[in-house]
């Protein structure tokens, strides 16, 4: 088994040295004794300086990305600038003001960013990192720069004012293998052309020949007619489509949950929130386009797209939901009975059927496991959200 050192306390330290050293040297007139509680002075009057020196002169500034998401790393950034030029600073440690609304925001205890050195005139680069547990606007206000250089002996902090926000969106699960292949459209709602030109195989246009065509492309009769070769212009293929159509209609105390189930109706909407951007996410990453409906709420739908911007779009409105708002009923016109796509219909509790769409797939958050790879990590319960969730 191995040895574990004691942790070593700084003042407590000193302070057991001086009440053992002091009576002895005025009891015994040492000069040795003497000269150590002299060492044991001059050290603690440079801790006291030492870190005054240290937290003086220098701008901090907070980096935050773009988004987080629920049970991922946040990597929170941070810029120490130190503006004196003759002395640097050591070992700080910088730490965010976690005010009560952060209670239950974040799945452990945030890492407190750490910077070993800052030369005389230089900025370097710290990081924090933390796991949110919820999804929503996460607030950053203070945050607190400290250090105990050199001895450890004396505390000395300083706070900083940036207030920011991200948003933190949904936790994203991978699904299992061919639940996108069921679910993706067939037939008539499957591969398509569009109106424009592109490098599918249907006929779009007549154009001149250029360098680097395929003779393939070289459309002879017309060529020969017009004594000049032309080639042939093709359309662009699009990709089969998918509208995902989120059912939030139904107030959370409305939900049909019984008593006995170890889940809550706010765990539910939350779940099927997650299942949402993660039909989602596995939808554009086979190369679909998604278009995302969200019922219950006045937001508009978000067309079909298949870029990572548009992903970035849906899970930005999946993010800023607040369950708590009231809700509006009402439905079937939201989804054409007239457009070519497939569609999935998600809901927190039971299923509730579209009559303008009888092809319709119909999903539930109680479903949850059986469609992820990993069932435990769905089945575990999310937090509820607020808008105000940091």
């Amino acid at each position: 088994m191995a040895r574990q050192l004691l942790p070593v306390n700084a003042p407590v330290t000193f302070l057991l040295l001086v009440f053992l050293l002091a009576p002895a040297a005025l009891l015994q007139g040492n000069n040795i004794l003497f000269w150590m509680l002299a060492i044991l002075a001059a050290s603690l009057l440079l801790s006291i300086l030492g870190t005054r020196w240290m937290v003086r002169g220098l701008n901090v500034r907070r980096q935050l990305p773009t988004h987080g998401t629920v049970g991922e790393p946040l990597v929170v950034g941070y810029a120490v600038n130190r503006r004196r030029r003759t002395l640097p600073c050591f070992g700080l440690f910088i730490d965010e003001d976690l005010a009560d609304g952060w209670s239950g925001a974040f799945a452990s205890e945030p890492a407190r960013g750490w910077v070993l050195h800052v030369g005389p005139g230089e900025t370097v680069h710290g990081q924090s990192i933390m796991v949110p547990a919820r999804r929503g606007r996460l607030e950053f206000d203070r945050f607190w720069i400290r250090t105990t250089f050199p001895f450890g002996m004396i505390r000395r902090q300083r706070h900083f004012g940036q207030p920011q926000h991200l948003l933190v969106y949904p936790r994203v699960h991978a699904l299992r293998d061919r639940v996108l292949e069921a679910l993706s459209p067939q037939g008539p709602d499957g591969l398509r052309t569009l109106d424009r030109k592109g490098q599918g195989d249907d006929y779009f246009g007549i154009r001149q020949l250029r360098t680097g065509d395929s003779i393939r492309d070289i459309a002879w009769k017309l060529s020969a007619h017009r004594n000049e070769l032309l080639g042939i212009e093709r359309s662009s293929p699009s990709p089969p489509r998918i509208r995902i159509v989120l059912d939030l209609s139904t107030p959370t105390d409305a939900l049909q949950v019984d008593p006995d189930e170890s889940i809550t109706a706010r765990d539910l909407e939350e779940q099927a929130i997650s299942l949402a951007a993660s039909l989602v996410k596995a939808a554009t990453m086979q190369e679909l386009e998604v278009a995302m409906t969200v019922l219950g709420f006045k937001r508009p739908s978000l067309p079909f797209r298949g870029s990572a911007w548009h992903v970035h779009r849906i899970m930005t409105m999946l993010a800023s939901i607040d369950l708590d708002d009231s809700r509006s009923s009402g439905h079937d016109a939201a989804v054409s009975d007239f457009e070519h796509a497939g569609l999935i219909v998600i809901r927190p509790d039971r299923v509730q059927t579209f009559a303008s769409r009888a092809d319709a797939w119909y999903l539930t958050a109680r479903q949850m496991a059986e469609l992820v790879r990993d069932p435990l990590a769905a089945a575990s319960p999310v937090a509820g959200n607020r808008e105000d969730a940091a």
